[in-house]
């Protein structure tokens, strides 16, 4: 379970954890400053969790946190991995990067047994069978790096 926290931009008043959004939905709905005024506007702050470094990457704020809590929450790590790739190495947006999540390929292998697969995926079927045993795949490898 992931702790947030709600701090007001509004110097009157106290901000309140949170861990789910129907939470923070009620609890920023109810608060007031010191003036009685309605409090509208959140810096969004991870607390404590397993997700932090996700958190931070995909840039969650007010204006997206029920993305969060809808979406990213329940992916599967697989996905979420994909996601802080996209959001942290190559700066998508928090929505533009969702929606990019199937093109990203992770791989635990090394790189030339990668670069294999992927060259057998792409490229091997164009291949006449008499001429695939004379592939090099070392050398492969030193043209993708």
């Amino acid at each position: 379970m992931n702790t947030f926290f709600a701090q007001p931009y509004n110097l009157d008043a106290v901000g309140f954890y949170f861990e789910n959004i129907e939470s923070y939905a009620e609890q920023s709905q109810k608060l007031l400053d010191a003036f009685g005024i309605p409090v509208e506007e959140f810096e969004i702050q991870f607390i404590d969790g397993d997700d932090c470094q996700l958190f931070s990457a995909c840039g969650v704020n007010q204006a997206n946190l029920e993305l969060w809590f809808e979406t990213i929450v329940d992916l599967p790590d697989h996905e979420k991995t994909a996601l802080f790739y996209l959001c942290s190495n190559l700066g998508y947006r928090l929505e533009n990067a969702l929606v990019k999540l199937d093109e990203v390929i992770l791989s635990q292998d090394n790189l030339q047994v990668t670069a294999e697969l992927l060259f057998d995926e792409c490229y091997l079927i164009d291949i006449p069978e008499s001429v695939r045993s004379y592939i090099n795949y070392e050398n492969l490898l030193m043209i993708v790096n």
